[in-house]
This record gives C-alpha cells, structure tokens and sequence, in this order.
C-alpha cells in the first residue's frame, strides 16, 4: 500500500491523528526532501523508519528500486509540506504504483492551494493553476494577457525573490485586475495582500518585511 500523505504547510497544529498514525505504521517513508521531512518526524517522535528520497531531480532513476519495496512494504509518500501531488512529482509515483498494482490511498492534510483560494474571497467556481509563473518579465506579461483573455481565474506560487518583480509584470500587463497574495499561511507572519496590482505593490514599497516568505498569488480576470 502506497498512503499519500498531507502534512502541515506552517503551522503544526494541523497535524492530524491519522497522520501521525499512517506515518508511524508504515515501514518506509518516501521523502520529497528527507531534510525537511525530518523534522516533522522528529516532532512527531517518530524513528527508526527507513527514507527514500523521491524527487524532480532523481524520479526516473529512483523509481525502480521505490516500486519493489512498494510490492513488499506499506509506504507513505510525504513532500516538504502540504498535500502531495500539487507541483512535486507525486502524480508520477501514483501512475507508476498503480501500474504496477499497488493500491493507493489518501491521508488528506492542509493544501496551500485550497487555502488560498478559501483565504481570498474571490469565488473559485473555475480556476487555473499553473505552479510557478515564468521568469522573463516579456514572458510574464505575456502570461498575464493571455489569461485575461479568458476571464479566469488564475492561481501560482512564487516565490521572496521574485514576487515584487512579477506584481509589477501584471501591473503593466492588466493593471485593472484583482489580485490576492496570500503570504506564509498558517506561519507567524502570516497575511493577505489585496486590491489592484498597484495597490498590492504599494503594499509591498510600504513595508519591504512583506517580500519574505512563500506566497500564493490568485489573480481574478472575470
């Protein structure tokens, strides 16, 4: 059995009684990052589990090996927060446990996706995620165009170093839309930036503290 496992995404008062149980029974656990999944073990007084690291680098070169412990062992695949699946290569680890006969099942936990949208106040009935949004503000821009275009809802992460650079992207390229930055939920500092892309840039130029963190960005075109 292969458990997909939600962990917290900040604040560790999420963690939920089935997951400290499925993670303490299953004898393997597959890590996206065996750093950060160590210390949520070690909060939770969990030791002596065997570790696979599983992630974008190493999934094709790692799969092998993760697909014969599978047929011998229950095994619990956790990313460094959040629910797995969403921008990680869970899906590939599903497909190719199914494939192979594997059942799956789900321990479901926070998602920084659902929250931010829960978080925004911008109903959701149809959305687009695209994980992280591209570099080159001429690609951004174009991004941003293109989406409005559609008159949807579109939703990213990003990330301390690039999330003033990309407000301003969609600044210039739809500068009448709104936007919602949710930043560090469920953390200490945690906070929501909304209104106008000038308006959440302003925020921004007002207290340089806000660009730290992890953010989920929703931007309304409707």
């Amino acid at each position: 059995m292969l458990y997909i496992v939600g962990t917290p995404i900040g604040n560790l008062g999420d963690i939920s009684d089935r997951m400290r149980k499925t993670l303490t029974d299953v004898d393997v656990i597959i890590m996206e990052s065996i750093a950060d999944s160590q210390k949520l073990l070690n909060i939770l007084g969990i030791k002596g589990k065997k570790f696979i690291k599983y992630n974008e680098k190493n999934a094709t070169s790692a799969m092998p090996a993760i697909l014969e412990v599978l047929k011998k062992n229950n095994a619990a695949f956790v990313t460094s927060a959040g629910m797995p699946g969403i921008s990680d290569p869970g899906a590939g680890l599903v497909r190719a446990a199914r494939k192979a006969g594997i059942a799956i099942a789900v321990i479901p936990g926070p998602s920084a996706l659902a929250s931010a949208i829960a978080a925004s106040g911008i109903r959701a009935k149809e959305f687009t995620f695209i994980s992280f949004p591209p570099k080159k503000a001429g690609q951004l821009k174009h991004m941003f165009e293109k989406y409005s275009m559609q008159q949807t809802v579109l939703v990213f992460f990003e990330s301390t170093f690039r999330i003033v650079k990309t407000m301003t992207a969609l600044y210039e390229a739809v500068p009448d839309c709104f936007v919602c930055v949710a930043k560090e939920m469920t953390k200490i500092h945690e906070a929501y930036l909304e209104g106008t892309p000038a308006e959440v840039l302003n925020c921004f130029v007002s207290d340089t503290k806000l660009e730290k963190g992890e953010f989920v960005v929703l931007v309304d075109f409707q």
